[in-house]
């Protein structure tokens, strides 16, 4: 069974010409467990102490965790509405243009808070750097 929920984040921030613009980071974090092969050496025991390498090959089911970012940024000229935002960011990330992707086993990783430490460091790159996100027409 899988587990998906959503986490975002909002700031503003001025281009060097003085416009705002709202820049909006959603983060998707999905949790399952996959099956996942695992191959090890081992010493298989042919006769009475005479042992040889063998490989041992098996699936177990493997926790995983995976939180990905999307983002949208609002024009000066529009109106920021923070669910248009969102569902913008959302939109990136489900057509595969998101701005990256964190993927672990362990079950101390990304958890809430770190997941919102993650898209707070995006939001704070994306507004020092607004002028590489975006181009003025």
């Amino acid at each position: 069974m899988s587990r998906v929920k959503f986490y975002h984040v909002y700031g503003k921030t001025k281009t060097d010409d003085g416009r705002e613009h709202v820049v909006t980071v959603v983060g998707k974090f999905e949790q399952e467990r996959k099956w996942t092969e695992i191959s090890e050496e081992v010493d298989v025991e042919t006769i009475p102490n005479t042992f040889v390498k063998g490989d041992l090959t098996y699936k177990v089911k493997q926790l995983n965790r995976k939180l990905t970012l999307g983002v949208s940024i609002c024009h000066p000229l529009d109106d920021f509405d923070e669910e248009v935002g969102v569902e913008i960011a959302k939109k990136r990330i489900e057509n595969r243009q998101d701005v990256g992707s964190i993927e672990t086993s362990s079950v101390t990783m990304l958890t809430e808070d770190a997941i919102m430490a993650e898209l707070v460091t995006k939001l704070n790159y994306i507004l020092e750097h607004l002028e590489d996100y975006i181009s003025e027409d």
